[in-house]
């Protein structure tokens, strides 16, 4: 591993004229001596953040933990919201074809053998073709404002996937969903990092990301009560499937559009923050060594994420973990109608892993927060997911059906890499370029998963279920693999800082330069 490789700028760490009795320590008395120091500096390539704090001058008045906590509700109250919505959508809208299964779209489409393999794969090349150009639009166009254009148009696609009447038009329509639906996770990350600190990361991300869990749990309980009221209505004149993707598409499209007006694409444009609470806001994160981005495109940084081993830790363990992927989307309800449940009782069936998911989420994440602990809390997620793998290997009906459930373990290590990726990873063009590395692992390990459920496998499907027992234990190496490196970097630099003593100097503002977690020695990776 090129572990120990780190770019080493002059001005942070460096043995220089002791000119600056500045301190990176974020000290009450750091955060209220900020106030007077000349803000008004301007460097080539910086953070966004920088011009705000030239803008803002600094805080003006003292910044208490009870101020940080007025503050912290203020952007939960404004972010969280919106977040946790468009992430709840854009899972329940790729996974709607689940739901349809079950409601008839076979039938009424004319789908033989492993073609709704490909209905429900397809979506993933198509996020995996526009994976590259979203890391320079992410930073061209205003963050909110082209995620809004992007979720808008894809709730226009999934609603005209109930006119589709053959393969060739599901095709196109899922493809196209994919590559709109590109751009959420690298942008979700982006939002993460320029709302909230380190230690508030993990947490947040755990919160919108398990809204995925309440999407699964109205999601089977919408599609029950389609096919109940709907779909065994022969005279309807529209089938169950059709119905599902017209109301899921419509309730996107109004989302989206009120995304553009109500989301802040930064702090710096937030309506809902005066100058002051700006000022306030910059302090806040300064810890994070961040900023909150900047529309500079840096090749150094994208030739720094692919040489950085923890870029390829991530994306291991994003790919391996989605193969199995389709037990709880694409294919969520057909396996546990092959356990011995009727398609109305597997569409109920499915929803408590929902249930289970947000439990385990919120719960593992809060812990992680307050331990500051987040590799050996998503560790202890993995373990009942292997011993549920085993369980639907080896039974059948109600002890199959438990083991899919203790199975919703397994997405508190995405939370968790989206939290590193968001924490861990400094440099904004470095960060898009992590997270869209991270987002091509996700879609190739989904293009993979629904081809290991093949027909002749059912209605059991034990290959498919072999593996799963497999990929678990290695994501859970790899998860311990990261830890060892993130300590290892943590120490080797805490090492040289007391080396050099007296002599150790940090530039003014460094927090807001844009440097990568590699180039600034005053970076420290979250365990």
């Amino acid at each position: 591993m090129a572990d120990d490789k780190t770019i080493e700028p002059a001005p942070i760490g460096a043995d220089e004229p002791d000119s600056s009795d500045n301190s990176v320590k974020n000290t009450q008395a750091d955060v209220n001596d900020i106030s007077k120091h000349d803000h008004h500096v301007h460097k080539d390539g910086a953070d966004a953040a920088l011009d705000l704090l030239n803008e803002t001058g600094g805080i003006s008045q003292p910044f208490d933990a009870k101020a940080n906590k007025r503050l912290i509700r203020r952007i939960d109250t404004h972010i969280m919201p919106l977040i946790c919505t468009v992430y709840f959508l854009q899972y329940i809208d790729k996974t709607a074809v689940s739901y349809a299964s079950v409601t008839g779209i076979q039938q009424s489409t004319g789908l033989k053998g492993n073609e709704f393999n490909w209905v429900a794969s397809i979506f993933f090349f198509g996020q995996l073709g526009f994976q590259f150009p979203t890391v320079r639009l992410l930073q061209v166009f205003p963050l909110a404002k082209y995620v809004s254009v992007n979720v808008t148009l894809w709730g226009v696609t999934l609603a005209c996937m109930a006119a589709c009447h053959n393969f060739s038009g599901l095709l196109a329509c899922r493809f196209f969903l994919g590559a709109l639906e590109a751009a959420i996770v690298p942008a979700w990350v982006l939002f993460t990092s320029q709302w909230y600190t380190k230690e508030e990361q993990a947490f947040r991300v755990g919160i919108w990301f398990s809204v995925c869990g309440a999407a699964q749990m109205f999601g089977g309980y919408f599609a029950y009560g389609v096919a109940t009221h709907v779909g065994k209505d022969p005279d309807a004149a529209l089938k169950g499937w059709q119905v599902i993707f017209l109301v899921l598409g419509l309730l996107t499209v109004v989302v989206g559009i009120s995304f553009w007006f109500i989301m802040p694409d930064s702090p710096a444009v937030a309506g809902f923050l005066d100058k002051e609470k700006k000022a306030m806001h910059l302090e806040r994160i300064r810890g994070n060594v961040q900023g909150i981005g900047t529309q500079t495109f840096k090749w150094a940084h994208v030739k720094e994420a692919l040489t950085d081993s923890m870029t390829w830790l991530y994306a291991f363990w994003v790919f391996a973990a989605n193969i199995p992927n389709s037990i709880a989307t694409s294919f969520g309800n057909i396996l546990v109608k092959g356990m011995g449940y009727t398609n109305e009782e597997s569409l109920l069936l499915v929803t408590p892993l929902g249930a289970w998911e947000i439990v385990f989420l919120i719960g593992l994440t809060y812990g992680a927060m307050k331990t500051r602990q987040r590799l050996f809390f998503c560790i202890a997620g993995h373990i009942p997911a292997i011993i549920g793998a085993i369980l639907m290997a080896t039974t059948e009906k109600v002890p199959a059906l438990i083991g899919y459930y203790t199975t919703g373990g397994i997405p508190i290590g995405w939370t968790t890499i989206l939290g590193l990726q968001s924490s861990n990873v400094a440099g904004s063009t470095k960060k898009i370029t992590v997270s869209c590395i991270g987002t091509i692992a996700y879609t190739v390990g989904n293009i993979i998963s629904p081809h290991t459920f093949q027909a002749r496998d059912g209605p059991r499907y034990l290959p498919a279920k072999i593996s799963i027992c497999i990929i678990y234990f290695l994501c859970t190496i790899d998860l311990l693999v990261m830890r060892w490196v993130f300590d290892r970097r943590n120490k080797k630099r805490d090492a040289e800082k007391s080396a050099l003593g007296d002599h150790y100097r940090v530039e003014e503002n460094h927090e807001f330069l844009d440097l990568t977690d590699l180039e600034n020695k005053e970076f420290r990776y979250e365990l």
